[in-house]
């Protein structure tokens, strides 16, 4: 099973701490209402990952809404599988602004 860092089941470069939490890290960078489709790039590996809103699982938002409201350039949490036509996002959430603050390194 490949790890949170590496969705492209590249080996980890050497050194890399263990993955911190169960989902991907991208930025939606393409988003078409209409047709339901978008395109992940990878926070990690930089790969661009497309997927359909109706093959995509999306969590319901705690406020109750329907669904979350998706933005090009919001950083999202995602998941990934294997389709016929290649490697496919199957889950996706925008990631809470505090949870895509920089932690300050310790140099």
């Amino acid at each position: 099973m490949p790890s949170a860092d590496d969705p492209d089941d590249e080996p980890a470069a050497g050194g890399r701490p263990p993955p911190t939490e169960p989902f991907y890290r991208g930025t939606l960078i393409r988003l078409s209402r209409a047709g339901g489709r978008g395109v992940v790039r990878s926070l990690q590996t930089g790969r661009e990952i497309p997927f359909e809103r109706e093959h995509t699982m999306m969590p319901v938002p705690r406020d109750g809404s329907d669904w979350f409201e998706l933005r090009e350039g919001m950083i999202v949490g995602y998941d990934v599988g294997w389709t016929s036509r290649g490697l496919r996002v199957t889950k996706l959430f925008p990631v809470p602004p505090v949870l895509t603050a920089e932690v300050p390194s310790e140099t």
